[in-house]
């Protein structure tokens, strides 16, 4: 069980009366504290004198404090014109050795406390001893209030002391990060660098499988003619006869090379590169790779020419070392073919009795003289 500690003192909800007796049954001080509900800046001015700390300590030990609203009922009325309560706020301290009314300038609380001081310790009160009273309250007052200005002076320090090292931890963390960025853009511009060196070398090894690549013009590109404009004097019309018996025309331009005429072809028909063979019908001429420069223009493919394509399943010969070797494969079928007949011949001789074998088997052996 927690005890829950208030920096103001417990009030007295009930009427005056009934607060008179529980103050005598409990032996308790009783403080009427008459002031109206109304007036915010004496309520406030009450409860800052309540609220000091030496007062408050001295009220929930031994006191009952109530609030007196003036004219509120009847009784609080009777209350004010029983004591004669000229002025408020005021404070009513009511004890076995005579009551006391605090208004006006006596309203502080360094009289507060030169009041209460003897009456919770049993004693009268006199003049000269609230003075001796209110004298030690201010000294303790003002020592109170330096320890509490030395205590924030080291809050503070604490506090500074405290930011300090949260900044210190905060300036390495961000240092760490810097470094950690700074890692990892170097990382980066290293792996940026590998990869260009990666990129060069695979144009390099293409350069060296494929050759050097041509920059694309407006005459090398293949563009194909539209169907309105087929019939144009600028264009060159070319029907692709298949070896399958496909047929297909199509316009190109006459400045067109006839590369872009090969790449159509490949592209369009579904011939596999260098898997052809391109011809012309009339005259008959191949077009092999060496007219690829040329423009159909050149090789008198205009206003318009037919093409024979034809298309291989497997690549064609490319060099004498393929010949030579098809021929090596011919002569070793040929001495294969003629071992197997060789070998049939000599097992269906023997499998038949022939006349010489019988004869053989029926010779008399052979007598030496």
């Amino acid at each position: 069980m927690t005890a829950t500690t208030t920096k103001e003192p417990t009030w007295f909800n009930g009427p005056v009366s009934k607060a008179a007796i529980v103050a005598f049954r409990l032996k308790l001080i009783l403080l009427a504290c008459v002031v109206d509900n109304d007036d915010i800046e004496n309520n406030a001015k009450i409860d800052e004198i309540l609220q000091t700390e030496r007062i408050l300590l001295l009220i929930k030990r031994h006191c009952l404090c109530i609030r007196v609203n003036p004219g509120a009922t009847e009784q609080e009325a009777q209350f004010v014109k029983e004591f004669k309560v000229a002025q408020t706020p005021c404070i009513f301290i009511f004890h076995s050795s005579g009551n006391v009314i605090l208004s006006g300038d006596s309203l502080n609380r360094t009289q507060l406390f030169a009041k209460l001081v003897p009456r919770v310790h049993g004693q009268g009160s006199n003049d000269a001893e609230d003075r001796e009273y209110a004298e030690i309250f201010e000294k303790n007052s003002q020592l109170h209030e330096q320890r509490q200005a030395a205590y924030r002076m080291l809050y503070m320090a604490d506090n500074g002391k405290q930011e300090n090292d949260e900044r210190h931890i905060h300036a390495v963390e961000a240092e760490k990060y810097r470094k950690m960025l700074v890692k990892e853009r170097r990382d980066e511009r290293v792996q940026l660098k590998r990869l260009r060196v990666d990129i060069q070398n695979d144009r390099e090894t293409y350069k060296m499988l494929h050759g050097e690549t041509k920059n694309v013009t407006a005459v090398d590109r293949c563009e194909v003619i539209s169907a309105s404009t087929k019939t144009g004097g600028d264009n060159a019309r070319l029907l692709f006869r298949l070896s399958n018996g496909e047929a297909k025309e199509e316009a190109f331009g006459r400045d067109a090379k006839f590369a872009c005429v090969r790449k159509y072809i490949e592209s369009t028909m579904g011939v596999v590169k260098n898997r052809s063979e391109i011809a012309l019908a009339r005259p008959w001429r191949l077009l092999d790779t060496s007219v690829d420069d040329m423009t159909l223009q050149e090789l008198g493919l205009a206003p318009s020419a037919t093409l024979l394509v034809r298309v291989w399943n497997t690549a064609p010969p490319r060099s004498a070392r393929n010949s030579l070797l098809a021929s090596r494969w011919f002569v070793l079928a040929v001495v294969v073919g003629v071992l197997a007949a060789v070998v049939w011949w000599y097992i269906n001789d023997s499998a038949a009795p022939g006349a010489k074998r019988a004869a053989y088997l029926t010779l008399p052996p052979l007598s030496i003289d």
